[in-house]
């Protein structure tokens, strides 16, 4: 036990396994006949990349990633396939001197002896992640057929199930230990393509799978449509909602614990012709980047914006559409904020990630618990500073607008394409024009571009037609960047997303400009002659440091 201990440790060492982790393993030790380095994994307390850079640790073993498989199998003719699988281990090279063996368990002394056996030569052992080997084993042996593939052959469906099954056969279905094993597959795939939304969608004669991943839907291998039923059901008892409504729309929440990594999950169903579509909203609270400084913000921006912060009253809004990152500003904000000085109250739907020390308020329009009555008794709880998750009628704009008159901080989100176009919209919402310029101190515009792999992004000299896009002159030698896709990627070219910003500071000279009302075309100009650099302007600066592509910025900015 002492060797599953010290494995223990270094996971605690490496602050992969917290004091909670640590006292949920000694509770099942006892009552479980699987070692505990079994059970961190089976349990999801750490992700078996970690459970492989502990094990090479404490081994002093090399660790194997998925890049430093071959494409194709070494000694496949001397080895049996079955064999690998069964041992968790597959060779990677094959020398004069020795066979590189890749193993989950480098303590399977039987599994070594084996293969020195069969090969006649000393092996030499390093350490690999399980999931890189099943996927590996499946690209090699398996004609490249995926975990959910292999996962929803298992499953049997009985003929009189499919089409419309009661409700007793979809609860029995979905705590049948292969579907929930296929649920589990779809949300921990997500979680590791860093997918922000799962999609599951019901159609006549197929089951689509989607993943929104840096924004962008891409299709997934899906399972077969007539498990959709099980799949559904499975994801509704997570979710606790009822299996049994299928004719109206249904809202939920759920945890999941995928890797190591804690995710919340929003769920929403929807009835269609064909059957139910869920969307889940994956929510890596462990994940969420709540630095200020690790947004993407040029550093002149972020001191302007916490020097507005730490006013006392006021209003600080973030524009964007929706999955532009409006939230992750507002929450990094908070973070600034959050000192035992001051009260922090929140109006959200829903609250997105909780956060000790802050009063968060979830609406429930359905009971007339809208954002204005929430923002209205906020305002008797004596906090310094109120964020209201968005901005959405005259009401609400108008009560937070009078709250920073009255000495409280306000921050909130609009819905405009621009951060000057805020200022139209509160107009057009009915607030009076000399009351906005007396409280508002500034507005974040921002929108979220594919940040480039660095292992795989190719730089191209600019051609001229993208010279001009980026308004440059002709002459100029600028080097630009363009994705290609690598297994470091997963193929996609991109690894994550970066915010572009601008920040519409309202200084006195853009103040004198709004005495009467003008377009959001001439307040951009006024707040550009100020200083304002635009997002497309941010987006260029990124392309030019080889963070993201001409494209991408295009795409978000709808410039050009």
């Amino acid at each position: 036990m002492d060797h599953v201990r010290s494995l223990v440790e270094i996971l605690v060492e490496l602050g992969k396994l917290g004091p909670d982790d640590i006292a949920r393993l000694s509770r099942l030790e006892a009552s479980s006949s699987e070692p505990v380095a079994v059970l961190v994994t089976r349990l999801g307390l750490v992700s078996s990349q970690d459970h492989a850079q502990a094990l090479s640790i404490q081994y002093g073993l090399p660790l194997a990633r998925r890049t430093d498989f071959p494409e194709a199998p070494v000694v496949a003719d001397r080895l049996p396939a079955r064999f690998l699988k069964d041992s968790r281990m597959l060779p990677i090279a094959d020398s004069d001197g020795a066979v590189t063996l890749a193993m989950a368990d480098p303590g399977d002394g039987f599994a070594l002896r084996a293969v020195e056996m069969a090969m006649g030569k000393p092996v030499a052992p390093v350490v690999a992640a399980e999931e890189d080997l099943a996927e590996v084993f499946a690209r090699w042996y398996e004609s490249g057929r995926s975990s959910l593939e292999r996962i929803s052959d298992g499953i049997e469906i009985e003929s009189d199930i499919v089409g419309d099954p009661d409700v007793e056969q979809l609860k029995d279905l979905a705590q049948e230990a292969p579907v929930i094993r296929l649920v589990n597959q779809v949300i921990a795939d997500a979680v590791r393509l860093q997918a922000s939304d799962i999609h599951l969608e019901s159609y006549r004669e197929e089951l689509k799978l989607r993943y929104r991943i840096h924004g962008i839907l891409k299709d997934m291998k899906a399972p077969p449509a007539k498990l959709a039923p099980a799949l559904i059901s499975r994801i509704k008892i997570l979710a606790r909602l009822d299996i049994a409504e299928r004719r109206l729309p249904q809202d939920g929440r759920a945890r999941f614990t995928a890797g190591g990594q804690r995710i919340d999950m929003r769920v929403a169903t929807m009835p269609t012709m064909h059957g139910e579509n869920v969307v889940i909203r994956l929510l890596d609270t462990k994940g969420m980047a709540l630095d200020m400084g690790e947004l993407g913000l040029t550093p002149a921006v972020e001191a302007a914006i916490r020097r507005h912060l730490a006013h006392p009253h006021g209003i600080l809004l973030v524009t964007g559409p929706t999955g532009s990152g409006k939230t992750t500003t507002l929450y990094s904000a908070l973070r600034i904020l959050n000192q035992p000085s001051r009260k922090i109250l929140t109006v959200e739907d829903p609250i997105e990630y909780q956060i000790n020390g802050i009063n968060q308020t979830n609406v429930q329009p359905q009971i007339g618990l809208d954002f204005a009555r929430v923002l209205r008794s906020s305002m008797r709880h004596d906090p310094d500073v109120i964020m209201v998750g968005e901005i959405r009628d005259g009401e609400t704009a108008n009560i937070a607008v009078h709250a920073a008159l009255t000495g409280h901080l306000v921050l909130s989100t609009l819905h405009t394409n621009s951060a000057t176009g805020s200022i139209n919209r509160l107009l057009d919402m009915g607030v009076d024009g000399y009351l906005l310029t007396s409280t508002i101190r500034g507005v974040i515009g921002q929108r979220l571009v594919r940040q480039l792999c660095t292992v795989c992004r190719s730089p191209y000299r600019a051609t001229l037609e993208e010279l001009a896009q980026l308004g440059l002159a002709e002459d100029r030698d600028v080097t630009l960047h363009r994705a290609i896709g690598c297994p470091a990627c997963d193929g996609l070219g991109y690894t994550s997303r970066i915010g572009i910003f601008e920040f519409f500071e309202l200084t006195d000279e853009v103040r004198e400009t709004l005495h009467q009302r003008i377009s959001t075309s001439e307040l951009t100009r006024a707040a550009s002659a100020a200083g304002m650099r635009t997002m497309f302007q941010d987006g260029v600066a990124k392309c030019l440091a080889g963070l993201t592509t001409l494209e991408e910025v295009r795409r978000v900015t709808e410039e050009g």
